[in-house]
C-alpha cells in the first residue's frame, strides 16, 4: 500500500461505498485518507464516524487487496481527513486469471446523474472493456476522471432484463473514432454473477 492509492471503503451494515485517496502512512498505527468530496460526505455523514468498523479494497498491479479495520477519528480542519486502525492482516485475490471474452452487448453507463449509452466489447468476471462514440459524448467524456464510482447496466444474449452492476472507472482511452473505459466491476448481486458466470462458460472463459 502506497500513498496515492484509491481505497474503497464501506462501513459495516450498509451497503454505501467511498473512495478515498490515501495520504498517510504509519506503520503498525494508522491510516489516513482524505475524505471523499463535500457532496458526497453530506449523504454519509451520519454513517462515517469514530468506531464504525469498514471494508477496504484497493488494486495494486492487477491483484485486489483488502482488509477489515475500524475508524479512530475524524477531523474536518483544516482538512478533512479520516483515520483508520492500521490492519493487522491484509488478503489478496489475484484477478488477472479471469479470461476475457470479446463480445459486443449493449451496455449504458451511469457517472452521477449522466448517462453513456455504448457497448461492451470485452468482459470477464472482474470487469469489462465499455466503449462509446466520443462525438455523441463529446462534452461529457472531457469531464471523465478516474476512480468514479458508477454503475454500468447490460444485456446478455437470451436475458430480456438488463443486469447492473456497481463499479469503478479504472481507466479511458479517448481517440477520434471512440473512447472506451475499462471497468472493474465491485458489488455484483448473486443473481447477475450467476448468469454472468454462466455467459462466460457458454464462451469458453
Amino acid at each position: 500500500m502506497y500513498i496515492g492509492t484509491i481505497l474503497r471503503l464501506q462501513i459495516e451494515g450498509t451497503r454505501r461505498r467511498l473512495s478515498c485517496e490515501l495520504i498517510g502512512v504509519d506503520d503498525g498505527k494508522y491510516l489516513i485518507v482524505k475524505m471523499p468530496s463535500l457532496h458526497i460526505m453530506e449523504s454519509v455523514s451520519n454513517i462515517l464516524v469514530t468506531g464504525n468498523e469498514i471494508t477496504a479494497k484497493y488494486m495494486h498491479k492487477g491483484t485486489m487487496f483488502g482488509f477489515q479495520s475500524t475508524i479512530i477519528d475524524l477531523i474536518h480542519n483544516p482538512f478533512k481527513l479520516v483515520f483508520i486502525k492500521y490492519p493487522d492482516k491484509t488478503d489478496s485475490y489475484d484477478v488477472r486469471g479471469n479470461k476475457r471474452v470479446e463480445c459486443f452487448l449493449p451496455a449504458s453507463v451511469k457517472i452521477a446523474e449522466q448517462i453513456l449509452e455504448g457497448s461492451i466489447t470485452d468482459i470477464s468476471r472482474a470487469g469489462c472493456l465499455f466503449t462509446i462514440e466520443t462525438h455523441e459524448h463529446e462534452g461529457l467524456i472531457n469531464m471523465l476522471k478516474l476512480s468514479n464510482e458508477i454503475k454500468i447496466g447490460f444485456y446478455l444474449p437470451g436475458i430480456a432484463e438488463e443486469l447492473n452492476v456497481d463499479a469503478d472507472q479504472k481507466s479511458i482511452k479517448i481517440d477520434t473514432d471512440g473512447s472506451s473505459l475499462g471497468i472493474e466491476f465491485v458489488e455484483m448481486d448473486s443473481t447477475v454473477k450467476a448468469k454472468l458466470i454462466d455467459f462466460l462458460s457458454k464462451a469458453g472463459a
